[in-house]
This record gives C-alpha cells, sequence and structure tokens, in this order.
C-alpha cells in the first residue's frame, strides 16, 4: 500500500470543506419547507459525516476501523432515508382537506363548516 502524505494545511482545508457541507445540509434539512429538499439536506450531512471518517481513518493510518464505521454509517444512512421517503410518500397521499365520517364517507373541510 503507497502511503500518501499530503501537508497540514491540506487535510486542514479538507475538514473545512467537509464542516462546510455539513453545514449547508444543515441549513437545507432545517430552512426548507419542501419535504424532498429537507431528505437532500439530510443526506448531505450524512455523506459529510461519512466524509469525515474516512479522511480521519486515513488520516491516522487506521483504515480498518474507518471502513467498519464507514460501512455501519452508510447502512444506518440507507435505513434512515428510506424511513423518510417512506414518510413523505404517505404524508403526500394522505388528504389534507378532507376528513373521514365513521361511515366511511368524505366530507370536504367546506361541507362540514355548513
Amino acid at each position: 500500500m503507497v502511503d500518501l502524505m499530503l501537508p497540514d494545511w491540506t487535510i486542514a482545508y479538507v475538514h473545512l470543506c467537509i464542516l462546510l457541507v455539513f453545514v449547508i445540509g444543515m441549513l437545507c434539512f432545517f430552512v426548507r419547507r419542501s419535504y424532498i429538499r429537507q431528505i437532500v439536506g439530510l443526506k448531505l450531512m450524512l455523506q459529510s459525516v461519512t466524509l469525515g471518517l474516512v479522511i480521519t481513518g486515513w488520516q491516522y493510518q487506521d483504515h480498518y476501523l474507518a471502513q467498519s464505521m464507514v460501512i455501519t454509517a452508510l447502512i444506518i444512512e440507507a435505513i434512515v432515508i428510506g424511513l423518510a421517503l417512506t414518510l413523505i410518500i404517505q404524508i403526500a397521499k394522505h388528504p389534507h382537506n378532507e376528513t373521514i365520517t365513521s361511515q366511511g364517507n368524505r366530507i370536504s373541510a367546506q361541507e362540514e363548516n355548513v
């Protein structure tokens, strides 16, 4: 295996870029009102954490620990994104302006107020 040595300023710059991507993802997650854009923000945050684990493992020459943590993070990320997308689909299918009565008939919100 070839060990590539980089100057300390380059590694610090990479960590700064990872932090910047995490902050962009956090802003996208908390500021956006669209659910899909919030999922993209969550994905950015999780990917920046994964990249941070890879770079830190490479920096300290501990590849096995970094690989196991990245694999675990990717599995957790896939589960979280899958659950979030499932919830978004269920929210999109749910009628917001209708209520269901006990007989199963749908009554619109305008008819209910009359």
